[in-house]
């Protein structure tokens, strides 16, 4: 088995790839911060998802709702600029915490599945044909090394876009079972957290507030911490 080349050391002694890495995943970040929040509000004005109305829509389904719900929030994952956050609260007010978090991690698993492939079996030949063959070799080793955990962590914390990392991930050359797997386990934690929103709204509306405002840190608080080193580097130098 061919041996990865190690990080080229810098004189301050810190791995300039891993450094590289952690500047684009802050810019990922901010990217997915920025054009989630455009997205969401050109969808929102051109088709309302009110979490209150999908949940009718759901109740009226009767038993073939937890199918429609997984098709539906599958199909919101692949196609990016569908809101999924809507669909998951629906879940918590329609199925409950427990159900609806079952619903959730199905569908939101088969939509990053098939984003991952779609991109893997279209976006990587058109990818290798435009990015030197160094440039792309270094990208794979890197996935290889740590992409499993680039993964877990972008699943747990719900500041990177869902769909963007299914794309993206499929563009490198980590393993489909590797993927699916950091996926799943990355993603239960705040898929948790998501539909008890919905499911403590109808009775303890406050316990809903307190959790949505939990996520909400949980966005700004990683910004914060990945932003502050580098100001003050800069202010520093």
């Amino acid at each position: 088995m061919r041996k990865l080349p190690s990080d080229k050391v810098s004189q301050d002694g810190s791995r300039t790839p891993d450094r590289r890495l952690a500047k684009w995943l802050v810019l990922f970040m901010v990217a997915s911060i920025v054009l989630g929040l455009l997205t969401d509000a050109v969808f929102g004005r051109l088709i309302p998802l009110q979490p209150e109305e999908l949940r009718d829509v759901l109740t009226a389904l009767g038993y073939w709702a937890p199918l429609f719900y997984v098709v539906a929030l599958s199909i919101a994952i692949v196609v990016s600029p569908i809101p999924s956050v809507p669909l998951d609260i629906a879940a918590g007010l329609a199925f409950g915490l427990v159900w609806g978090t079952i619903y959730t991690l199905i569908g939101a698993e088969i939509g990053a599945v098939i984003a991952f492939g779609v991109a893997r079996r279209l976006g990587r030949p058109w990818l290798a044909r435009r990015l030197p063959i160094a440039v792309l070799v270094q990208i794979d080793e890197l996935a290889t090394r740590i992409g499993v955990r680039t993964i877990l962590l972008m699943r747990l914390l719900p500041v990177f876009n869902f769909d963007w990392v299914s794309y993206a991930a499929g563009l490198t050359a980590i393993s489909f079972r590797a993927f699916a797997l950091a996926t799943f386990v990355g993603m239960i934690p705040p898929v948790i957290a998501i539909v008890a929103v919905g499911a403590a709204l109808p009775t303890h509306p406050t316990l809903s507030a307190v959790i949505f405002a939990v996520l909400v840190l949980a966005v700004i608080v990683p910004l914060v911490v990945a932003w502050l080193p580098w100001s003050w580097k800069r202010k520093k130098y």
